[in-house]
């Protein structure tokens, strides 16, 4: 999600904005699909952005080079990146 102002925004626990996460997966502090792997989050986004509008290849090379960079996958990446 392309977050070109804080209207964007995750929030925190205290409801502040979260300018790390967009407020379609972060909510007051939690992931809004938690049990979630970093692979069905991608396909999700995909098939998200799709919807919206995108082409396919460019929400496939997007939605690749963005979420395994995002702090919450971090230590699901580092696992992949061993084996």
């Amino acid at each position: 999600m392309p977050m070109y102002d804080s209207s964007r925004y995750g929030s925190n626990k205290d409801g502040s904005g979260n300018s790390e996460y967009c407020q379609f997966c972060y909510q007051y502090g939690d992931f809004i699909d938690a049990g979630i792997s970093m692979q069905e989050k991608i396909d999700k986004n995909i098939a998200m952005a799709v919807k919206m509008g995108m082409d396919r290849k460019e929400a496939t090379a997007t939605a690749n080079r963005i979420i395994p960079n995002l702090r919450r996958w971090k230590s699901e990446q580092e696992v992949r990146d061993r084996i």
